[in-house]
């Protein structure tokens, strides 16, 4: 066998600590990809021990790099260490990664355009990059805008740069970036779910009583789900205040949020301080056990899914609720419409 077939791989990469449905999204990948060529995901040493289970259970090997990203700032001292952040962990990435043949590697990369451009520039003109964007660009100003254009346009020239996205929606925001002729060329690759995972979920035996007493949900209760990441933008405030109204009106109701962390103690001091502390339930990914499946299996108790975010992409929570038979309400956002549709499914 020849190096250039052995040094053949498809990386999968992220910057960032926090995990949620880019992550699952490149789970459903690896699955048809390893088919065909040895995959490896490269992300932050101190990443979640649950999003390593679920890379372990896929058998997919993974390395760490010392540096990451971080999604938000708040003071000026945070958008400067922030910015500080970004460019040694984009250094630090690429130092990682020039350990290897690049032109034999295809990467794949959970990484902005238009804030990592450098970086792109220079993988790109070293091997195959895919970029895969998820949620709809944001209003920006017009010089901002500016940069966005030259910065797209110029890695769109670039043979080795290849830009996806996963839901109409998001195709669309990039009118104005790129030209029609670009647009054309960009897949649209939707979230996938696991329809033998799905199958299996459905087929294994549901002791819902035994299952409400793990979780500490009652048992006559009619339940709410939501999955994601326990923030704004995903309309954790919107649903503890809709909640909140709803109290007197349908006291049965009970509300259980499955998360991918931990909550911090700003966050339980949300939630005990919205007046509906005593029929909520954060659930968080540590407690379940059994990966996905597990995940399925405790959806399966819900009698409505709901999707309370701001902004949003397609995401695979909603897709997996809606396989699993569920009743769904969503916000009427992003790329929510291109799979929910009002008083149809």
């Amino acid at each position: 066998m020849t190096d250039a077939v052995t040094d053949r791989e498809v990386i999968y990469l992220w910057p960032y600590h926090e995990w949620g449905g880019a992550q699952i999204y490149y789970f459903g990948l690896m699955k048809s990809v390893r088919d065909h060529y040895p995959v490896r995901a490269i992300m932050p040493a101190g990443s979640a021990p649950r999003l390593l289970q679920y890379l372990e259970r896929l058998t997919v090997p993974t390395e760490f790099f010392d540096a990451r990203m971080e999604r938000a700032a708040n003071s000026v001292f945070d958008r400067v260490r922030r910015r500080w952040e970004k460019v040694r962990c984009e250094w630090v990435i690429v130092r990682h990664l020039s350990k290897r043949k690049l032109g034999q590697k295809v990467l794949h990369l959970e990484i902005a355009p238009w804030s990592s451009f450098w970086l792109l520039l220079y993988l790109s003109l070293r091997s195959n990059v895919f970029v895969t964007l998820h949620t709809a660009l944001p209003d920006v100003s017009t010089v901002r805008y500016v940069f966005w254009l030259v910065k797209f346009r110029l890695l769109n020239r670039l043979p080795g740069f290849h830009l996806l996205t996963s839901n109409r929606d998001t195709l669309e925001s990039l009118r104005g970036f790129l030209s029609e002729a670009s647009l054309r060329r960009i897949p649209v690759a939707y979230s996938g779910i696991d329809e033998g995972e799905i199958r299996q979920a459905l087929a294994a035996p549901l002791d819902q009583a035994a299952l409400r007493r793990r979780f500490g949900l009652p048992a006559d209760a009619f339940l709410v789900f939501a999955l994601g990441q326990f923030i704004e933008r995903k309309g954790c405030v919107t649903l503890l205040e809709a909640a909140a109204t709803l109290r007197e009106e349908r006291a049965n109701l009970f509300y259980v949020w499955v998360g991918t962390e931990e909550l911090d103690a700003g966050r339980r001091r949300q939630i005990d301080g919205s007046g509906i502390a005593d029929r909520f339930r954060y659930v968080a990914a540590s407690e379940l056990g059994g990966g996905r499946l597990a995940l399925l299996t405790l959806l399966r108790l819900a009698d409505v899914f709901v999707l309370p975010s701001l902004k949003e992409g397609l995401p695979l929570a909603l897709l997996e609720a809606m396989a699993l038979g569920k009743a769904c309400i969503a916000s009427n956002v992003n790329a929510i419409p291109e799979a929910l549709h009002d008083g149809s499914n």
